[in-house]
């Protein structure tokens, strides 16, 4: 079983080199349901392989020049101090069980995997929408900045999920970034938060596999490569149409799964 989830992470990376998407989104779900571990732990092991891909892409980054220090800052200080928070302290008081009746009972693994599904059909809504955040007029808004950082932080830190999809949009529109600078910048913040939200999850989690972790890792970066290799190659947006479409199944089989099973 751990062959295949390795190959799968090597894919995972591959489609997230060709459509810029996809790493939590479909990490949480193989964690969970793949390999059999807990929400907490594959939330986890999440914002760990999510946060090391993001810092190889955010170094490559830096040296391209591609990051810009000001716009980050309103958004990653506000959305580190609120995964931290949330990670550390807000998901280990979540109870095991929240809401329970004879014929229903409703524990943290199915309320966070339900939002985790939610969290899905919003980032296969961003990819098929028409309208492109180039075409709209950016303003400047530090306040909105800021709340947008702390809305992400509490999201990564319960799902471990919540990136490019929903940081680019936020650095073109509100700080007014070229494409390019946003998803670099993205990447820099994303691999920020993710790594602080593992750290602060981090005594909550009982016998971390680092050597999985760490060969997930490299798998996954070994697929961007691959996956921006390609991208000349492949139609990067009907790829990205088909991609969405293939995630909002996965949002509805964890519903499915979670909720009808019930």
């Amino acid at each position: 079983m751990e062959l295949i989830t390795l190959v799968i992470a090597f894919l995972i990376g591959a489609v997230m080199g060709l459509t810029g998407a996809g790493g939590s989104i479909l990490a949480v779900p193989v964690f969970t349901y793949l390999l059999r571990l807990d929400i907490i732990t594959a939330t986890g092991y999440s914002l760990f392989v999510v946060g090391i891909t993001s810092l190889v892409g955010a170094i490559k980054n830096v040296v391209q020049k591609n990051i810009e220090l000001k716009p980050a800052l309103y958004f990653s200080i506000p959305s580190l101090t609120t995964v931290i928070v949330t990670r550390g302290t807000i998901v280990p008081l979540i109870p095991d069980e929240i809401f329970s009746s004879d014929s229903l009972v409703i524990g943290k693994q199915t309320l966070l995997l339900g939002l985790f599904a939610f969290l899905i059909f919003y980032a296969a809504y961003s990819m098929l929408k028409k309208k492109k955040v180039q075409e709209i007029k950016p303003v400047f808004d530090i306040k909105r900045l800021a709340l947008q950082g702390a809305v992400l932080g509490v999201i990564m830190g319960l799902l471990g999920a919540g990136g490019g999809f929903m940081v680019v949009p936020v650095l073109v529109l509100i700080a007014g970034m070229e494409m390019k600078k946003a998803i670099g910048t993205s990447l820099m913040i994303i691999s920020v938060n993710a790594l602080s939200g593992f750290i602060a999850g981090a005594s909550g989690l009982e016998n971390i596999d680092w050597m999985f972790l760490v060969k997930f890792t490299v798998l996954m970066v070994a697929g961007i490569l691959t996956g921006g290799y390609l991208t000349s190659k492949i139609d990067s947006q009907k790829l990205k149409t088909g991609f969405a479409w293939f995630i909002t199944g996965v949002g509805a089989y964890i519903l499915v799964k979670e909720f009808l099973s019930l």
